[in-house]
């Protein structure tokens, strides 16, 4: 059995040790959790019989049910430890893995009881999506902060980015679900009632993940449209960053996989700064550098 204690329970467990400060605590425990995430990993029979993803993925799940409690857990991925059958298992399995991921990553932030808050009493692939953003704002040499839902028009955006020679950046995160069928009122209306969250005076980024079902030969011509029709009576709304997860064939694997891809929207309304720091998120994404952002260990 593998024990994975969040940084709360962990540093309660050691008050013994008096740490300086937070910062300090989050040092020691975020090295100790590695150090035994790798002694797993170097374990014989582990190494042997390859079996490194599934000891990650069991120590993810210890470490989501650290933080949520297990009954939490089995309510929202039921399906993830089901494998009997193919498909339906991998889609929760590999959200449940990636919302560790995403909770283990965050916790030494100012706003992570927010965060923990929000993805409880929340549907999972919307929040989950939110944490994706965070920790790929994060990439970024910029300063990232969730912000608290206030519920009131203007102020209720979810994320604040502090760009240098730009400032502040308010960011939004839409999520539609798998089920919503494509047409350009959505897009218009979901664009429409995004910017209306951002504060005025500001221009800022929209972050949508839309379903994969929307994929299909001259749909971003159609999308593209429906952005500009939505936004064309506001300003607030900068760069439209969509995040769409296509399937490819994994020949090596024998099977398809989906990887997330990213298309950017710019409304004239960007300033050429802000148009090059979406371009500048674009690459680090596309070549998969993370320098800034924190990583879990499994």
């Amino acid at each position: 059995m593998i024990e994975m204690p969040t940084f709360v329970a962990w540093v309660e467990a050691n008050q013994a040790q008096d740490f300086p400060d937070a910062a300090t605590a989050w040092a020691v425990y975020n090295d100790r959790v590695y150090r035994g995430m790798r002694a797993l990993f170097a374990d014989p029979e582990v190494a042997a019989n390859r079996r490194e993803a599934a000891v990650a993925e069991i120590a993810a799940v210890a470490f989501l049910e650290s933080a949520f409690g297990a009954a939490w857990v089995k309510e929202k991925f039921p399906l993830a430890d089901h494998r009997d059958d193919l498909d339906p298992w991998v889609q929760q399995a590999q959200q449940r893995w990636d919302l560790a991921r995403r909770v283990f990553e965050f916790q030494s932030e100012p706003w992570f009881a927010d965060f923990l808050f929000y993805t409880e009493t929340n549907d999972v692939a919307s929040a989950l999506f939110e944490a994706d953003v965070l920790q790929t704002l994060m990439r970024m040499p910029a300063g990232v902060t969730r912000v608290t839902a206030s519920g009131v028009k203007g102020q209720s955006f979810d994320v604040l980015l502090n760009l240098a020679r730009i400032g502040d950046v308010p960011v939004e995160v839409k999520y539609k679900q798998d089920d919503t069928p494509f047409s350009e009122a959505t897009v218009r209306n979901t664009v429409k009632g995004a910017a209306k969250q951002l504060p005025r005076g500001h221009v800022g980024w929209l972050f949508i993940h839309v379903p994969t079902t929307w994929v299909r030969p001259g749909r971003g011509d159609e999308y593209h449209e429906a952005l500009y029709d939505g936004l064309r009576q506001t300003s607030r709304v900068g760069v439209v960053f969509t995040a769409v997860d296509k399937p490819f064939h994994d020949e090596e694997a024998g099977k398809f996989r989906h990887r997330r891809f990213w298309d950017l929207y710019k409304d004239d309304s960007a300033s050429q700064e802000l148009w090059e720091a979406a371009l500048l998120l674009r690459d680090l994404l596309n070549k998969g550098w993370d320098f800034f952002a924190p990583r879990a260990p499994f």
